[in-house]
């Protein structure tokens, strides 16, 4: 059963259509790359996934809504998440006090002393949880700002996951990373994933990374969509080795 499912997505700036009629489906547990070159629509079909760009055409559907032109923060309470290239986390926080403000942020329970001293203990111990899970435990008292950019990356879709979120969508999640980390990252996503019924639609240029940890592939280029099938059917395709991966 699909958890997004878009309809003829479109988006135009003036003359330029940077997403074309884009129809496209992800299921609930399903992980979906999306490869293309630079000026392919990726970001753009991303931002009208999570609200950041308002659709010229077409609708968005997701757990089976149309989600019309509801803002990123409705979005995100549905379980429509997004985890970005620069990690959006707060440097003067430790690691456990990032993830614990996404826990109450979720909760809609930090608006208020009260709220926060009556979910202290709850916070605390997912937060504790979701570290250990994804091996940042260790570090929980460092304050974000000493840790090095992959794990900084890593503590960003922490914070992410404690949205709980039904799909969630990351931009690049290796980028900037040194080569020796990019495996360590994605195995950690990985094993957590293999664990929820969770979504995930990750944009990547590596397609080492792609082939080994998609289940899918969407390519794209100039706002349309290439073609949607397997790691190996999709990177072999030929129109994708000569307008993505370069090759003649």
């Amino acid at each position: 059963m699909s958890v997004l499912e878009t309809k003829q997505l479109t988006k135009q700036f003036g003359k330029l259509t940077a997403v074309d009629r884009m129809d496209f489906e992800i299921d609930r547990g399903e992980i979906v790359g999306i490869i293309g070159p630079n000026g392919a629509g990726k970001t753009t079909f991303v931002n009208l996934l999570t609200g950041v760009l308002e659709a010229t055409e077409g609708e968005v559907i997701f757990d089976g809504e149309s989600l019309g032109n509801a803002p990123v923060h409705d979005r995100a309470n549905k379980g429509l998440v997004r985890s970005f290239q620069i990690p959006r986390v707060c440097d003067d926080l430790t690691l456990l006090e990032n993830v614990r403000s996404a826990v109450l942020s979720r909760e809609r329970r930090n608006n208020s002393l009260f709220s926060i001293l009556h979910w202290e203990d709850e916070s605390r111990e997912e937060a504790l949880e979701l570290l250990e899970r994804f091996g940042l435990a260790d570090r929980q008292n460092v304050e974000a700002e000493t840790i090095p950019h992959g794990d900084k990356k890593i503590l960003d879709v922490c914070m992410s996951v404690a949205m709980r979120p039904k799909l969630l969508i990351l931009d690049e999640p290796t980028s900037g990373v040194a080569t020796d980390n990019k495996h360590e990252i994605m195995n950690r996503l990985q094993r957590y994933f293999e664990t929820t019924d969770s979504a995930v639609l990750f944009i990547e240029h590596d397609m080492e990374l792609i082939e080994q940890y998609a289940e899918r592939v969407l390519a794209m280029d100039q706002g349309q969509k290439l073609i949607d099938g397997t790691p190996q059917e999709v990177l072999e395709d030929e129109t994708v080795k000569r307008r993505i991966r370069g090759e003649e």
